[in-house]
């Protein structure tokens, strides 16, 4: 009997010792990430304030088919070609060929995405005044590297900025950011719209936006490269677009501010 006391007791130390392992195991992982969240913040917070001044080229492949036809073979595709000034922190965009033909501006108009998503979109989910609910979600490998993946849910408050041609609407997004574990530099960005009124004239809309290291003037920077948009209206809207030949904006570059005249 004293012995089954004894054998009861022990076990019962194990474990509450485990458990106090655990709790302890638990209570580090939950300091480690949060430390993490706030790593990719600082990153976020003072990501454009180290980006040179600079042109690049966007190309965008805009499809298009109507909403119940996902097999429908039917596409109508366009290509956009544009110049893009990152200049004192402000985005500059010239358009200059739609299907390789010259365009002139105002010609062509994207629809469903707004302007200066690769800054905009992490000042926005990182800034403390936004209030959003950032949690670690997990770690992966993200093209070779590994990768914090840190969920985030944006209020409407904040929220995703639509274009439709009625004006702007504001919705809330939630997504996730993926940080590479060593730098905490931001690597892509994954969001979607939620809770979009019923008269809104975009239904619903995701984005997928990849950063990598670019050389600008032979320093390297973390640019966008690519990104994926996919969203609906009247139609259902696929976009792909990629951005090229990075180079130090020059004062001679032919780019204007809007509301400029020549």
């Amino acid at each position: 009997m004293v012995r089954i006391v004894i054998f009861c007791l022990v076990g019962l130390m194990a474990n509450t010792a485990l458990g106090q392992s655990n709790k302890s195991k638990n209570a580090a992982s939950a300091s480690e990430h949060a430390s993490v969240i706030e790593a990719v913040r600082e990153y976020a917070l003072a990501y454009s304030e180290h980006l040179p001044d600079y042109t690049c080229t966007q190309i965008t492949h805009e499809g298009s088919r109507p909403p119940n036809a996902i097999n429908n073979p039917t596409v109508e595709a366009t290509v956009i070609e544009e110049e893009i000034a990152y200049v004192g922190r402000q985005e500059i965009r010239k358009l200059l060929r739609v299907d390789g033909r010259p365009a002139n501006a105002g010609t062509h108009k994207q629809a469903g995405m707004s302007q200066g998503e690769f800054a905009y979109l992490l000042n926005i989910i990182f800034e403390p005044a936004t209030g959003a609910d950032l949690r670690w979600e997990r770690d992966e490998k993200l093209n070779g590297r590994k990768v914090d993946v840190v969920a985030f849910h944006v209020a409407e408050s904040r929220g995703y900025v639509l274009k439709q041609s009625r004006g702007p609407m504001r919705v809330p997004f939630e997504g996730f950011v993926y940080a590479d574990a060593q730098t905490h530099a931001v690597l892509r960005i994954q969001l979607k719209c939620t809770m979009i009124p019923a008269n809104s004239e975009i239904r619903n809309l995701d984005l997928t936006l990849d950063y990598k290291a670019t050389l600008v003037a032979g320093q390297e920077f973390i640019l966008p490269s690519r990104f994926v948009l996919h969203f609906l209206d009247g139609r259902q809207h696929m976009n792909e677009g990629t951005f090229t030949a990075y180079r130090r904006f020059t004062a001679d570059a032919d780019i204007q501010f809007e509301g400029d005249t020549k």
